[in-house]
């Protein structure tokens, strides 16, 4: 077949790619193997010349063959559209299914072009395949000189945030391919801002909610962006699966490694064959190398351009609740700058309903000095600053709880409340009655007028150079499971998103940030993960902890470790459904820890005499063993060597309220 010819191809100039890399003295990060030359190019023409009345047909494995392009008017429906691509891929399919019947007389010279493109040697078979590989790309070119006016306010700080986290600052082009460097910019799938983040990859770095959204602060999510790349850098070991692991998950990657036994980018994307591999995964690396290459030379694509100015702000860290109203007053800042400078801010707490969070660092324009911060903070009335988060003004009284404890919760004295409801000291809670919760205390009230100075938010540290490509290490025994907290709120959906065909299929990152093996093997076997335990594979399989210790010749208070390989007895569930199970039970673990943390870096830790894993997670902000065991994939955890380094994330508190 075609794809197999075209993956053979690509397989013999490897070895040609790599002999230019060798002689290179600075090797550059970023492979360009020649035989993904193609796809780069094809990209490069989808950003540079094809704009968004426009689209190509083209077969989604061979890049090079271009069936036709299509051109709208700017007027069309997208309706009408989509009917014209679909007649068009029926006009090409009875062309192809033409060559497969042998029929290739009187031929129009567009019509050779397309047969000759497949080559002298091509069969049947191949023509038939190609039919169902007919994709329509919508064009880019006039959104990426968009972006490219809008880059230039971010690309500064882009590029020294990435250096300080030991990531190639070439990763600074890549939210061309996200969202043409729209920082409001929403996916249909979910993803948000610069970076284009999925929700839960979000909240490993940092906070979203229904309050609070980083994924559209450039400045937050940049650091977010950078943390990732260097976790899928540790993992995987080289920069272009690390930006395919955006897209991908590195998860996936690992078994890309694994199963072709290869590192090498060009190897990955033309022979792997995951079953969620699909295009926008194939093409994730080839079309940043084309953001790259078009970023670099723009003015070569696109003429002289006018970029915007550098964005100059100041973060500012609240000591306090307090509202954007009076913020806006206080530093004497108009609330539609405000606005535009802090995008992470979400509605509650641009309509009053909520306040500023104590925490969040507050942006403002230009360079103020410290002093002048500081008597702006002290115009700020005490009674305007608040020791907790302003409640939604009701609540309905629930089996078990007092007004006491409702009151104590809700961040105001009883007598506050009992006075907001016009109740006396002797009321007793009634079960479905709702009550009035007042605004919290202010510093006047609670009478601390000096408790916390407002101050400027200290820049990213830098991050240690990155690592050479994961080795293993330390061990220790699953800890016991923790309870599972409820689900978070469902996003507010905003009405600004990228169209369905952007410049990939597929937002990013989209791949599951957790590495980890969940999977049963053919013999009905499981490794032992963190937090795991005999009782929760007796649960998820239905039968009782008893059989599985009879059938892993286990005494009665044995205890399973991490690493150990379990037999299991499928005999009441499916493979699937017992790794359904153990997925929710993780997920569930992940989405707890990361509801009250955030991973800010990363730090090499040698490993001293005596100590084990546990001990080590212990001592570093009591991180838990399946987060130390993300970072470290590949660690032999019954083997834990004095001397060895392993890579510690370092988590931060986020306060939700």
């Amino acid at each position: 077949m075609i794809r197999a010819a075209i993956a053979a191809f690509a397989f013999m100039l490897l070895p040609l790619a790599h002999g230019a890399a060798a002689a290179d003295e600075t090797p550059d990060p970023f492979a360009h193997p020649a035989v993904l030359e193609p796809d780069v190019r094809f990209w490069i023409r989808v950003y540079t010349e094809v704009t968004t009345d426009q689209g190509l047909l083209h077969d989604d494995w061979n890049l090079a063959l271009v069936y036709e392009v299509l051109r709208f008017d700017p007027d069309t429906s997208p309706s009408q559209r989509e009917r014209r691509v679909t007649e068009a891929k029926a006009r090409y399919a009875g062309l192809l299914k033409r060559f497969a019947a042998g029929s290739t007389e009187d031929l129009t010279p567009h019509e050779q072009r397309i047969l000759h493109a497949f080559g002298a040697n091509a069969t049947p078979r191949d023509y038939r395949d190609a039919i169902d590989r007919i994709r329509f790309q919508l064009g880019q070119a006039n959104r990426f000189h968009e972006g490219l006016i809008r880059a230039a306010a971010w690309e500064k700080h882009i590029a020294q945030t990435l250096a300080q986290h030991g990531v190639p600052t070439e990763i600074a082009a890549l939210p061309h391919v996200e969202s043409s460097f729209n920082l409001a910019a929403y996916s249909k799938v979910g993803a948000a801002g610069l970076w284009q983040f999925m929700p839960g990859t979000a909240k490993r770095f940092m906070r979203v909610d229904s309050l609070v959204d980083e994924r559209l602060d450039p400045y937050r999510a940049t650091e977010a962006a950078a943390n990732l790349m260097l976790y899928n850098y540790r993992l995987l070991g080289t920069w272009p699966l690390a930006v395919t692991a955006y897209n991908h998950g590195p998860g996936g990657l690992r078994r890309a490694q694994d199963e072709l036994g290869s590192s090498d980018i060009a190897v990955i994307v033309k022979r792997y064959q995951g079953a969620t591999f699909g295009f926008a995964s194939r093409n994730f690396y080839v079309a940043f190398l084309a953001a790259l290459e078009v970023d670099r030379n723009a003015e070569k694509y696109f003429g002289p351009i006018t970029r915007l100015p550098d964005t100059d702000s100041t973060p500012v860290e609240l000591p306090d609740y307090v509202s954007v109203e009076a913020l806006s007053k206080a530093f004497k800042v108009d609330m539609g700058a405000l606005r535009v400078l802090n995008p992470a801010l979400r509605p509650p707490i641009w309509n009053g309903s909520r306040f500023v969070p104590r925490g969040y660092a507050l942006r403002l324009p230009g360079n103020p000095p410290p002093a002048e911060i500081a008597a702006a903070w002290e115009r700020l009335p005490p009674a305007q600053r608040y020791l907790t988060q302003r409640n939604d003004g009701r609540h309905k009284i629930r089996r078990g709880e007092t007004l006491a404890g409702i009151a104590a919760a809700s961040g105001v004295s009883l007598s506050r409340l009992l006075a907001a409801n016009g109740w006396n000291e002797g009321r007793v809670a009634t079960r479905g009655e709702s009550v009035v919760i007042p605004l919290p205390a202010s510093r006047a009230e609670r009478g601390s007028l000096t408790a916390g100075a407002v101050a400027q938010a200290a820049p990213p540290t830098q991050a240690p150079s990155p690592p050479p490509p994961p080795q293993g290490l330390a061990a220790e025994p699953a800890a016991t499971a923790q309870a599972a907290a409820p689900r978070p709120p469902k996003e507010p959906v905003s009405p600004r998103q990228t169209d369905s065909n952007a410049l990939l299929p597929v937002a990013a990152p989209t791949g599951n940030t957790d590495p980890t093996d969940y999977s049963v093997a053919a013999n009905n076997t499981v490794i032992v993960q963190a937090a795991e335990t005999l009782g929760h594979y007796a649960d998820w399989s239905g039968v009782n902890s008893q059989t599985l210790r009879s059938l892993n010749k286990l005494r009665k208070n044995a205890m399973v470790t991490l690493g150990r390989k379990v037999k299991l007895d499928l005999s009441r569930v499916s493979a699937e459904q017992f790794v359904a199970k153990r997925r929710e039970y993780h997920q569930r673990l992940q989405e707890e820890y990361f509801a009250t943390h955030r991973i800010a870096g990363t730090e090499n830790y040698s490993v001293k005499r005596g100590e084990s894993l546990w001990i080590i997670a212990q001592q570093h902000a009591d991180l838990p063993i399946w987060l130390v065991a993300q970072y470290n994939p590949d660690v032999d955890f019954n083997d834990v060597r004095p001397g060895s380094t392993i890579t510690l994330p370092q988590v931060a508190p986020i306060n939700r309220q």
